[in-house]
């Protein structure tokens, strides 16, 4: 894996945010900042159609100071327009605010549809309405074999839709269906694993392809964060990357860190990091013994700040996790692989 922009490593390496990058002449990279500590900015990118128009993918969080610099960034590419009024059309990768948090106020200051795949849109709208149910979050957590001394640390957070999410998406888009950008032959395809209806965006031409958080080169993408699903999010990434092998040589436009070339190599580590946790879990499920809980495997797994250093939401993310490693080895995913 190598990057293909010294604009943005060098940036990187000096720990700031990486400036306004041209990707190519009618395709440019633009970092947000964003909340959390734990990635510095989302990429927001903007495609200048042959009419003029701009088209950006993942507008990124919505704060006055990223609307500011998205505005000044349209100056840029599409000078001859005022402002917003440049924007043509937005897609988004998947539901989360890092990504569209800022779509709902670009779409009502330029007036452009929102597209994003269809299972995505039917999420966001289960996210508008639900509201905690106590009693179900810790009757979950009971089944897990949570402490009850841990219960109400954990309820809190059960299916909790985050804050920032849009809801109002225009136009649904499937798998292979080809967005009408004048000029790009820009694709969708369904990558479904780290929420379900995550799309990856391909220029078959400009041998572009947009990843979102499919496929990051600093990081893994977290599985399953896109709500319950009928069926397996490793089991659905497993696929999704696969899926990806015949485009290995295409340069990558993720949605963290920066951009770069060995998508085949890269998306194989993505792949086996997941694998590696649900061997481990496999191995924790093959011991002799009573049928482990939920919670005594997830306390046997390697976790990066240490089993006892896991609290609030980060202790029930790694909850989830093991329960949806615990599911995939006893569906038969790793005999699949």
């Amino acid at each position: 894996m190598d990057s293909t922009s010294t604009q943005q490593t060098d940036a990187i390496g000096r720990g700031e945010l990486p400036p306004l990058d041209r990707v190519r002449d009618d395709v440019w990279s633009l970092a947000q900042p964003m909340p959390g500590g734990h990635l510095a900015y989302s990429f927001t990118y903007l495609l200048v159609a042959d009419d003029g128009g701009v088209h950006v993918v993942d507008p990124g969080w919505d704060s006055d100071e990223n609307w500011e610099r998205l505005l000044a960034a349209l100056a840029v590419v599409a000078p001859e327009f005022l402002g917003a009024a440049a924007v043509s059309g937005i897609t988004g990768t998947h539901l989360h605010p890092d990504h569209v948090g800022m779509a709902a106020r670009l779409r009502r200051a330029s007036g452009a549809q929102l597209s994003m795949h269809a299972v995505e849109r039917a999420a966001l709208a289960r996210h508008s309405t639900r509201l905690l149910d106590l009693d179900e979050a810790l009757g979950r957590l009971e089944c897990w074999g949570v402490p009850e001394a841990r219960r109400a640390e954990l309820a809190q957070y059960v299916d909790r839709s985050p804050e920032g999410l849009v809801v109002a998406v225009d136009r649904d888009l499937q798998d292979g269906e080809q967005l009408p950008v004048p000029g790009f032959g820009l694709v969708a395809m369904s990558t479904p694993g780290h929420t379900a209806g995550h799309l990856c965006l391909r220029d078959d031409e400009r041998r572009l392809i947009l990843t979102g958080d499919h496929v990051l080169p600093t990081v893994f993408p977290g599985l399953g964060l896109g709500g319950p699903t009928s069926s397996n999010p490793l089991s659905d990434y497993v696929r999704s990357v696969a899926a990806l092998a015949p485009f290995g040589d295409y340069e990558v436009l993720p949605g963290h860190g920066f951009r770069f070339t060995g998508l085949a190599e890269r998306a194989t580590e993505c792949a086996e990091h997941h694998l590696t946790r649900a061997r481990q879990v496999d191995a924790v499920l093959g011991e002799p013994g009573p049928e482990r809980s939920v919670w005594e495997i997830a306390s046997r797994l390697t976790w990066t700040a240490g089993w006892e250093g896991l609290h609030g939401f980060q202790l029930l993310s790694a909850l989830n996790q093991t329960e949806m490693h615990r599911d995939f080895v006893r569906a038969g995913g790793l005999s699949d692989g």
